[in-house]
């Protein structure tokens, strides 16, 4: 048997932060929106007649073979994958293949992704029959095992559901609202949103894991600035539903100056010269994907300053990545 599991990353809009747990449980309740875009990740598992399990990334450029699934040592590059094998438990040898489209460090999810991807694919060949909703809560743990701090759940809609997503978190877990569905917002805001790559490394666990500290610990005014970003998210929510996009820009660069103070690091003076370039051509916002602290940027112009925008982009640094939202999420083809 041969899967083939398509899924696409994603752009966050607002609201980041509010998906790690127990973060949200301490906000009483959060909310973040996101958007699935046309860069994708891809996992083919091919069965094999033997026990033996190979594993290949073509993004780290890192192979591994484990002889059977009860002698795999857990750890390295490819720890991820492993712990996905771990709980998903496949009966026969595997060659598994992860590729993305995605730079490194760009904040578009490109790791949950792949482990959307290839949670779906062994769910499909274990025949589990596991929902969308339960892979998204395993992968989220097998995460948190990985990376070894809380980790966030918004990465996980874009890549199973497609289009604009709102994601509600609360004490009875997560509930998924699709704000694109039956209307033109997929379109208007592939006119006006630009992606970007800041061409500035970053790691955005060490970024959420001071967020969360910084709240806990009530440090300078996080509590406050989390607050402000769960409102915005929810007033986005409202102007996207409506299609105002004016109201739209204007909640997005209120998004970004709150989480600017949220931790060190997530802007720097590199990232403000791209984002006031941007805006000295015309754009309306800019915002940081993920935690911040470099990789994409997503700006918003009217479509008539768009091409400036991108130029003025460019020339402070930055790669526009050519990008598009999609209203689909993943596409697995199975060959037997």
């Amino acid at each position: 048997m041969h899967i083939s599991a398509r899924v696409p990353t994603r752009i966050d809009l607002a609201g980041g932060t509010l998906d790690i747990y127990p973060l949200y449980l301490f906000a009483n309740g959060g909310l973040t929106v996101n958007a699935a875009i046309d860069i994708y990740a891809t996992v083919d598992v091919q069965t094999r007649d033997d026990v033996e399990i190979i594993i290949h990334s073509a993004d780290l450029g890192a192979t591994e073979a484990i002889p059977r699934l009860d002698a795999m040592t857990l750890g390295g590059d490819l720890d991820l994958v492993k712990r996905a094998l771990r709980y998903y438990r496949p009966t026969c040898g595997l060659e598994i293949s992860l590729r993305s489209e995605v730079p490194k460090g760009s904040g578009l999810g490109a790791s949950s992704a792949l482990l959307m991807a290839l949670s779906s694919a062994l769910n499909k060949l274990q025949g589990l029959g596991l929902s969308k909703e339960r892979i998204i809560d395993l992968g989220a743990n097998i995460e948190a095992q990985v990376i070894g701090i809380p980790t966030g759940k918004q990465d996980y809609f874009p890549p199973l559901f497609g289009g604009v997503c709102a994601i509600w978190f609360d004490v009875d877990g997560f509930r998924f609202e699709s704000l694109s569905t039956g209307n033109r917002l997929v379109e208007l805001l592939n006119e006006r949103l630009i992606l970007s790559h800041t061409n500035i490394s970053r790691f955005s666990g060490i970024t959420n894991w001071a967020m969360l500290r910084r709240y806990i610990e009530k440090e300078g005014d996080t509590v406050e600035r989390i607050h402000q970003i769960k409102e915005v998210a929810l007033a986005m929510r409202e102007r996207l539903l409506a299609l105002d996009l004016p109201g739209f820009a204007e909640l997005l660069a209120i998004e970004w100056q709150n989480r600017k103070g949220l931790a060190a690091g997530v802007t720097t003076p590199e990232m403000a010269r791209q984002v006031a370039a941007a805006a000295e051509a015309g754009a309306l916002a800019s915002k940081l994907c993920g935690a911040g602290g470099g990789g994409g940027m997503i700006t918003y112009a009217e479509p008539s300053r768009v091409p400036a925008v991108k130029q003025a982009l460019e020339a402070a640094g930055a790669t526009v990545m050519e990008f598009q939202i999609v209203p689909d999420g993943i596409q697995m083809e199975v060959t037997l």
